[in-house]
């Protein structure tokens, strides 16, 4: 006779082989799709891991790639460390807007508001030390508020010209830059003081002129060029009277020597008439006119001819020594 109890003794073994596949294949599925012993940090980032019962895991900083948590105790909180510019500007929409643009007052009395861009990073190497002294909002409690102070401050220091003034704008920039990094909370690395966020640059974009102040620094700006201008031709002038000064001077001095030389060597004076009066007899053969010189008579050596110009205001000779 047929036993039905033990065939389904033999099958117990198979159903509680195939629930225990099936449950762990519901599990695996589960940790694939919801990973809640993993954590992923993305590029640019890194996380601090708050612990439930001890908080802050001091010196536990996580880079980008999968780290290793306990459901309910590990709490991981990311931050993005590449260095973003904020910006300070009454333009909307705009992407990491910190607030509207800065209202100043300048040296010369004049007051108004000017766009400013804060290129800032968080320190990666203390990022326990950040959230654990300051949190995630930085920006609303500790870089806006400064930015703020420091940007008037230094600006106080300047006329509203200085800001078309490109040197002047640099100059105010790199000052804003060193009091903004300077007032950035501090934590400890290896026994050291290092700055928990790291300013790196503050840039002045346009800055919003009343239309009455924007009309009186064009005409300054105008005059300036004017001026200028009228500065540089009154150097090339200058430059141009020299010029001819050191030129005239230079041709006297050189008649002065041809006379002095002249006087010392009779010769010398013979031969430059000769040269001219070969310019002149050469310009008369090319125009076919009568050679303006004639042969008087020739006394002495080979070398030693006397010529008679035909004008007889103008008669010279040559003699050999």
């Amino acid at each position: 006779m047929f036993d039905v109890t033990t065939v389904e003794d033999k099958q117990l073994p198979l159903r509680l082989l195939a629930g225990g596949l099936l449950v762990a294949g519901i599990v695996a599925v589960f940790l694939l799709l919801f990973h809640p012993f993993l954590y992923v940090t993305e590029p640019g980032n890194a996380t601090v891991m708050f612990n439930t019962f001890t908080g802050i895991e001091k010196g536990r900083i996580e880079r980008p790639g999968a780290t290793f948590v306990v459901p309910g105790v590990d709490g991981p909180i990311t931050y993005n460390v590449r260095t973003r510019v904020f910006q300070f500007t009454n333009s909307t929409p705009v992407p990491n807007q910190a607030g509207n643009a800065i209202t100043i007052n300048t040296a010369d009395g004049q007051a108004f508001s000017t766009d400013v861009f804060v290129a800032l990073r968080p320190n990666q190497a203390v990022l326990d030390q950040l959230h654990a002294n300051v949190g995630t909002r930085y920006m609303e409690n500790i870089v806006v508020p400064t930015v703020r102070s420091k940007v008037r401050d230094v600006a106080a220091n300047y006329t509203s010209g200085d800001f078309y003034n490109k040197a002047r704008r640099a100059e105010m920039e790199q000052k804003m830059t060193a009091l903004i990094g300077r007032d950035m909370p501090q934590g400890v690395l290896e026994g050291k003081k290092v700055s928990l966020l790291f300013i790196e640059d503050v840039y002045l974009g346009t800055a919003e002129f009343p239309e009455a102040l924007k009309a009186s620094l064009e005409q300054k700006q105008v005059a300036s060029i004017t001026a200028q201008t009228a500065a540089v031709k009154a150097q090339i002038q200058q430059k141009e009277t020299t010029r001819k000064l050191i030129l005239a001077d230079a041709n006297r001095k050189a008649i002065e020597l041809q006379g002095q030389a002249a006087a010392r060597n009779a010769k010398l004076a013979d031969l430059l008439f000769y040269e001219k009066l070969k310019e002149r007899i050469d310009a008369a053969r090319e125009k076919g006119a009568d050679i303006p010189v004639k042969v008087i008579r020739v006394e002495g050596a080979e070398k030693s001819t006397v010529f008679l110009n035909i004008d007889p205001q103008r008669a010279a000779a040559t003699s050999a020594p």
